[in-house]
């Protein structure tokens, strides 16, 4: 099942990075999926690779949101 990420990862996001505008664009291609056994990974699914700065800010709120989800800090990065 696919969600969009949650507000309180956004917020944290959005904390961290310099580009905010960006980062907005960024999590339109961003998802939250939960697994049968319950587990949460991120995924993107972004295709424009001609597009580098929207991509290099989907990998990284994939990497963050990801960490987030592991109960990582932000600030540890």
């Amino acid at each position: 099942m696919e969600m969009p990420l949650p507000e309180e990862i956004k917020e944290k996001i959005l904390q961290k990075v310099k580009n905010k505008a960006l980062a907005q664009k960024a999590f339109e291609y961003v998802k939250v999926v939960k697994m049968p056994d319950g587990s949460l990974y991120v995924k993107e699914e972004f295709n424009d690779t001609d597009h580098h700065a929207l991509w290099f800010m989907v990998l990284a709120v994939v990497n963050y949101a990801q960490r987030l989800l592991r109960g990582e800090e932000l600030d540890d990065i």
